[in-house]
């Protein structure tokens, strides 16, 4: 049935839902959120391939090289609470609309967070171009470091607000239902920065500015490609026809849904920074066994990414229909899966946390530092899943304030403290800094899981 049609009842006119979220209804909860998390862990999965392939071009050109490009990155991690929070905003109000039968409204949603996103990128933009040098200064970087990291987080800044726009882009994609179209792009884009990154460093001897500009044009590029397949028309979903303009009402969903996610965000980012201080009081081999730990989880938790897409999509549509049992069956089927998946990533983290380790490293002394603390996060893996599936359930809903306010508390009250303590004052050092965040990890689920159970959630306007 097309978006378009609608059924006579009594006389009225009453909107159906897309076809997408009529299909996806149709399915079990399970079913739908397998459906629909698939292509979002194959895409996060070839996306962190690619960054790390690209890394190691530039890493072959010496450690200065390796240090720019690296502090650069650090900035532009801090541009993750704009990305995240416009996307959850779009995820919220589109999957809701679709769910309505309102792809009118929802088209309209789109394209004002395409502006929201692109106004944003121009003002991060511009200052990353005025004040790349003093912004890399402020991290302590030397002149040779500056020398090269400068232009280099000039390029990658003024282009951010492109990455942006396309990210909401795929955001309202998903939320309509279409995750396999995102993996494409991905698989796509992954494919064209390696190839360029491989020319413009490699063989055409530019230097790590190469990655600048193949990243630089990757996000250009993917910017265009997704603006056009949405003026096109995906699962049901077409920016085409409306208004290019912001709106009082429809900006004022956003910002409500979107902002508490930014804070969780930019909470979340600072609370990095401080738990990497406390690792840095440690030895160098503590140092550089956390940074391979980090690497490690990420091959737990990017399924989970997909299965919390899943959530947030499937959850929002459901509501939309007026059938909040259905959104809470298929929260809940979503984690059960991200659960399977976490434990088993976190048993073989505690089965053979030495090989993981030699894995990305040829240091003993490294290897024997992160032991421990690898094991601890294997104990961690299944309340991670519970914190990604929830977490996306209650953004779906366009609950974003609760899971704000968890993560203020956990962080500040619950990981910080502990992990300060466990780690120094009980001088169970890395180990103990670990143990801090694995608990958190289970408080924070809990207190998502109760949420999610009262059912509360279900009663937010969109």
């Amino acid at each position: 049935m097309s978006i378009q049609q609608v059924e006579e009842v009594e006389g009225e006119e009453t909107p159906v839902p897309s076809a997408r979220a009529a299909e996806l209804a149709r399915l079990s909860p399970s079913r739908a959120a397998l459906e629909l998390a698939w292509p979002g862990i194959i895409e996060q999965s070839v996306s962190a391939l690619g960054t790390a392939i690209v890394f190691a071009f530039v890493g072959h050109l010496g450690a200065t090289a390796t240090a720019a490009v690296g502090a650069a990155g650090q900035f532009l991690f801090l541009l993750f609470p704009v990305w995240r929070s416009l996307a959850i905003g779009t995820i919220a109000v589109v999957s809701r609309r679709m769910g309505e039968g309102r792809p009118v409204e929802a088209a309209d949603a789109t394209r004002q967070s395409l502006i929201l996103g692109g106004l944003a990128g121009i003002v991060f933009g511009a200052g990353f171009v005025i004040f790349a040098a003093p912004l890399l200064r402020l991290l302590g970087a030397s002149d040779d470091v500056v020398a090269i990291g400068a232009p280099f987080l000039a390029v990658i800044g003024a282009t951010s607000g492109t990455a942006t726009v396309a990210l909401i882009g795929t955001s309202a994609m998903r939320a309509a239902g279409d995750t396999r179209t995102p993996m494409f792009l991905a698989l796509a884009s992954v494919g064209v920065a390696v190839a360029l990154a491989y020319l413009l460093i490699d063989v055409l001897g530019i230097g790590p500015m190469g990655s600048a500009y193949a990243s630089s044009i990757v996000w250009i590029l993917n910017m265009i490609v997704v603006v056009v397949l949405l003026l096109r028309g995906v699962a049901g979903l077409s920016i085409a026809g409306g208004p290019w303009r912001l709106t009082r009402q429809t900006t004022r969903t956003l910002f409500a849904i979107s902002l508490p996610s930014g804070l969780e965000s930019a909470t979340f980012s600072f609370g990095i920074l401080f738990l990497s201080g406390l690792v840095f009081r440690l030895s160098t081999e503590d140092v550089a066994a956390h940074q391979i730990i980090g690497q490690i989880e990420t091959f737990s938790f990017f399924p989970c990414i997909g299965f919390s897409a899943a959530a947030s999509a499937l959850v929002g549509q459901a509501l939309g229909m007026g059938d909040p049992e259905r959104a809470r069956r298929a929260g809940w089927a979503a984690a059960g899966m991200a659960l399977v998946w976490a434990t088993t990533a976190g048993i073989t983290f505690l089965v053979v946390p030495s090989f993981l380790l030699g894995i990305f490293t040829i240091s003993g002394a490294v290897v024997t530092a992160g032991i421990g603390a690898l094991a601890v996060v294997g104990i961690g893996q299944p309340a991670q899943a519970l914190i990604f599936a929830l977490g996306g359930a209650l953004r779906g809903a366009g609950d974003t304030r609760y899971p704000l306010m968890v993560s203020l508390v956990n962080w500040f009250l619950v990981r910080l403290p502990l992990a300060y303590v466990f780690g120094f004052v009980f001088g169970l050092g890395l180990t103990g800094i670990w143990l801090g965040v694995t608990i958190d990890y289970f408080v924070r689920a809990a207190l998502l899981a109760v949420r999610f159970r009262s059912g509360a959630w279900a009663k937010v306007r969109v």
